[in-house]
């Protein structure tokens, strides 16, 4: 967000101020710099204390604390019932209400981050700019042959580097991409991005929300420049070997280690994450099969499913349920459950949510016997019992 002026020099701060052209985006900045953030020194902690100028300066230059600050916004709402108001003078918490100047809650929100954001890139990308050497002092001759007409003064280069050329190149190329308050703690793995990187994702770019996936699409040589979609955008046909309905390893481990999905395991010793991927991708046809309408349009929701559901249901009931023959009928079902549930956003903590959820419920014979429905089957509760005890879900598929 843009910096304040100073009472004594009427000069503007190292950051851009807020463009007064709009009376919307005026009304936001004046109600953020006041009402909104003394509702925060009062509720933050490690706002309180601080004089009002240096707490908006704090929560607005370090995209951690302004995620505190959002979130205790998303989760305390009536903290700001008299200072996020609309017209009426009535509380708002939906992105589509109408503040009283105007602006949506989202337009407001994306301004906060996009403004965050600059500031963020001119500290990280601009800072050589402070520390660039003075011109040289003129030697005691050069000084006298100006005196006496008898020297030209150096000429001044002209297209000399802007201070903050570097981050208005990447904020400008990216601006209209920074929208949402979960793009906050990404900012700093924005900052590494080219410009050219950035335009060549475009609106993709909102389809990323792990810092992991940011890291490796800036790493050379996994964006291609052939017009080819990111290894990690595409789609799970992209894992299969070419004609066929087969997970090929290699593939696999890439997107894997693209995702850091080694987060999974309680251990990440390369030998156990590999000896996984290996037990995945060999997971049977006809459960791609019944997977690939429902997950396969994004390779990251296919891998992540399957990758849970190996650290879920344990090496033994994956190969057991995922990898052998005979598994039709009960693909079909997880494939069923799948179209009904919640599509979790490509975020890893959500995926992992909403995917040991469903897998949590055991299936017998096909048929679902989650808690509820062993409750109505007591001899399928028992038969279950008689297992024994057991941290992994129980599945026996017919």
């Amino acid at each position: 967000m843009p910096g304040h002026k100073s009472a004594k020099t009427g000069k503007t701060g190292p950051a851009t101020r807020w463009s007064n052209a709009d009376p919307g985006i005026e009304a936001i900045r004046a109600a953020l710099e006041g009402p909104v953030i003394e509702v925060l020194r009062k509720e933050v902690l490690a706002l309180k204390g601080l004089p009002r100028n240096a707490a908006y300066d704090k929560a607005m230059n370090d995209p951690k604390m302004l995620d505190e600050c959002l979130r205790l916004f998303r989760t305390r709402p009536e903290l700001f019932a008299n200072v996020v108001t609309d017209a009426a003078k009535q509380p708002i918490t939906a992105d589509h209400d109408v503040l009283a100047c105007g602006r949506t809650l989202a337009e407001a929100v994306a301004l906060v981050v996009r403004a965050s954001a600059r500031r963020y890139f001119r500290a990280k990308l601009d800072f050589r700019s402070k520390f660039q050497a003075p011109p040289p002092k003129l030697s005691l001759m050069k000084r006298m042959g100006l005196a006496l007409g008898l020297a030209h003064p150096t000429p001044v280069h002209k297209h000399a580097a802007k201070p903050h050329a570097r981050s208005e190149a990447l904020y400008q190329v990216i601006r209209d991409y920074l929208r949402f308050d979960w793009q906050v703690m990404l900012i700093p793995h924005y900052t590494p991005m080219s410009p050219s990187l950035v335009s060549d994702l475009g609106s993709r770019l909102l389809d990323i929300r792990e810092a992991a996936e940011l890291q490796a699409l800036s790493a050379p040589g996994n964006v291609p420049r052939d017009g080819r979609v990111p290894l990690l955008l595409d789609d799970a046909k992209r894992l299969m070997v070419p004609g066929k309905e087969v997970i090929e390893s290699e593939i696999l481990w890439r997107v894997v280690q693209q995702m850091d999905l080694a987060r999974l395991f309680p251990s990440s010793e390369t030998s156990l994450i590999r000896r996984a991927v290996s037990q995945v991708s060999n997971t049977h046809v006809d459960v791609i099969r019944s997977l690939l309408p429902v997950l396969g349009g994004d390779i990251r929701r296919f891998t992540a499913f399957l990758m849970i559901a190996f650290t879920t249901l344990g090496e033994q009931r994956f190969k057991q349920d995922f990898c052998q023959t005979g598994q039709v009928h009960a693909a079909r079902k997880l494939a069923d459950r799948l179209t009904n549930a919640e599509t979790p956003p490509p975020c890893l903590d959500d995926m992992k949510r909403v995917y040991s959820a469903l897998l949590s419920t055991a299936y017998v014979g096909g048929v679902e016997a989650g808690p509820s429905r062993l409750e109505s089957q007591p001899r399928l509760k028992k038969a279950l019992e008689a297992l024994g005890p057991t941290s992994k879900p129980v599945s026996i598929s017919g």
